[in-house]
């Protein structure tokens, strides 16, 4: 297991045993006082922002992918793409650098609520 990029975690939800069904006396506990089965883990994957950064450096919406939000980061691309489109009228001009930034700040923010297990959903969040 790679520890750089994933931690062991306890499910926040696991108040019971998974065993016996118990109410656990701590959420924190490794083996269940009742039955005494050795209560589960799971694994989160944790997410670089400086990677997801870099990788919207060179693709719009790469960095979301890299975060797992997959729909988001084909919306980052196309959007990318059409503001290179807007070049033909001159707004773009404004457009794709804007477009660019909000990009790779989106992915940095979203890895970091993803490694606190926050909702990192929102469209932008800047």
């Amino acid at each position: 297991m790679d520890t750089l990029n994933s931690e062991i975690t306890r499910d926040a939800m696991a108040n019971y045993c998974q065993e016996c069904g118990k109410e656990l006396i701590s959420p924190n506990a490794e083996i269940c006082p009742n039955c005494g089965v050795r209560l589960k883990e799971i694994v989160i994957n944790r997410r670089s922002p400086v990677i997801a950064v870099v990788l919207s450096f060179f693709i719009w919406g790469l960095g979301q992918v890299y975060n797992g939000q997959f729909g988001k980061g084909i919306a980052y691309f196309v959007i990318g793409v059409l503001c290179v489109a807007s070049l033909m009228i001159l707004i773009g001009f404004l457009l794709v650098p804007l477009w660019w930034l909000i990009g790779m700040v989106d992915a940095y923010v979203s890895a970091k609520r993803i490694n606190a297990g926050e909702d990192a959903s929102r469209f932008i969040n800047v």
